[in-house]
């Protein structure tokens, strides 16, 4: 199977988990699976108050012998909650990747240069993976070397693009996901390595 050595689950994050190879994206509120991994943060959208009792519950799931990553968390301009409380919020959860020595899933909407600002100002040096990326190859080589890795989700079935990035790139500089979509990870394999 083609996957990340860096993180070696074939589907890094999907909010439909299938198999417990795949990381089932987690909110603060949900219940951990019985089985199968998850990653657990705060979506920048959906911020409650000041995050602070949903932080509480991320630190418990956290520690859970099943989470294997923090997040989906980060940044988002169209969301309602003030930006400044979504750094405060995001920076919570890049203390606690560092701490726990936990990939951490990255959600950005209009915010990439805020993103390379906390990454260089916090001096983070664990696996950061920027999820759902459809930009650019020259934002793609600015994040990647600062070492920000992507995650290409179903969009690489037919966004060209995105399949020039995946050609050109070391395969330890993406990753695969699903994320809301309900099209089997092992389409996007086939296809990858179809195209390889």
């Amino acid at each position: 199977m083609n996957v990340n050595p860096l993180f070696p689950y074939p589907n890094i994050h999907t909010h439909k988990a299938r198999n417990s190879l795949q990381v089932q994206n987690l909110f603060p509120e949900d219940t951990p699976p019985q089985q199968g991994v998850f990653s657990v943060g705060i979506h920048p959208c959906y911020i409650v108050g000041d995050g602070t009792e949903q932080w509480e519950k991320v630190l418990e799931h956290a520690t859970h012998p099943l989470c294997v990553a923090i997040g989906e968390c980060g940044l988002d301009k169209r969301a309602s909650a003030p930006l400044s409380l979504q750094e405060k919020v995001f920076r919570w959860h890049i203390s606690l990747a560092q701490q726990l020595h936990k990939p951490l899933i990255i959600h950005c909407v209009r915010s990439y240069g805020e993103i390379i600002r906390l990454r260089k100002e916090t001096g983070a040096t664990g696996l950061w993976i920027l999820h759902g990326f459809r930009k650019s190859e020259a934002l793609a080589h600015q994040l990647l070397g600062i070492g920000i890795k992507l995650s290409f989700g179903t969009a690489l079935l037919h966004d060209t693009r995105l399949q020039h990035l995946a050609k050109i790139l070391p395969r330890e500089d993406y990753f695969l996901e699903t994320d809301e979509d309900p099209t089997p990870i092992e389409e996007v394999l086939t296809f990858l390595h179809s195209k390889s």
